[in-house]
């Protein structure tokens, strides 16, 4: 069954990681859809411009860069009705836990965890203040622990926090919430990350992503999803 979306067009999203793979896909998805797009990524002068898309520096694992990013983004929008956590990291895949260094480990965890974290304190007040709001956050199924297996660790751990942190965001908020919080897993997806052997292109997640962030006053809150389906954590 489809997931109920309402139209987006002149809705202010904030979406990290947008200079390439699943990002920049999602930023022309949404800016297809209407949407108000604000781009952060860490080096905005090696971004290819895309009109009716701005583009501010972003460094998601430091709280100033976040601060600036987010009051940057209100003052000359005026309001932010959703935020697309798609930035993340992905160091030494093939190394065992056991051999895992420690910095491999916080490094992931500051970027693909407190980088949403430190993103949603920031915009949640402010998108309560203004009785609407819409957080995605971009895990993975490797993070799911119905399929937790070995490899990948740093990455599977932090991607396992950050599907909690949605489920914790959600239920605090409560099921009648004006802002809504989402986490979906893109698949094998053609990219930086996921290489040339992947069976997904971007644009498929971008939709899935754009529908998320588009979800109706009548849909999910709390929720895990795959190719637009609620998924096992």
């Amino acid at each position: 069954m489809p997931l109920p979306v309402e139209p987006i067009a002149g809705k202010v999203i904030l979406l990290t990681g947008a200079n390439r793979g699943i990002g920049l896909a999602t930023a022309k998805e949404l800016k297809a859809r209407g949407a108000k797009v604000v781009a952060g990524v860490r080096e905005p002068s090696k971004m290819t411009p895309l009109e009716g898309i701005a583009v501010l520096p972003l460094d998601v694992a430091n709280a100033e860069s976040c601060r600036a990013f987010v009051d940057s983004v209100e003052k000359r929008e005026g309001r932010i009705d959703g935020l697309i956590n798609n930035a993340a990291i992905l160091l030494n895949a093939k190394t065992p836990v056991l051999d895992m260094a420690e910095s491999d480990l916080f490094s992931t965890l500051d970027v693909d965890l407190g980088g949403p974290i430190r993103l949603s304190q920031l915009v949640v007040p402010r998108m309560l203040a203004n009785g609407y709001g819409r957080i995605v956050n971009v895990s993975s199924g490797l993070g799911a622990i119905s399929d937790m297996a070995g490899g990948y660790a740093a990455y599977r751990m932090a991607k396992l926090a950050l599907n909690g942190f949605t489920k914790i965001l959600a239920a605090e908020l409560g099921p009648n919430s004006p802002v809504k919080v989402n986490s979906l897993c893109p698949g094998w997806v053609r990219t930086d990350m996921g290489g040339a052997e992947a069976n997904r292109d971007p644009s498929e997640p971008a939709r899935e992503i754009a529908d998320l962030v588009a979800i109706s006053a009548d849909g999910p809150t709390g929720g895990f999803f795959r190719r637009g389906e609620p998924a096992d954590w």
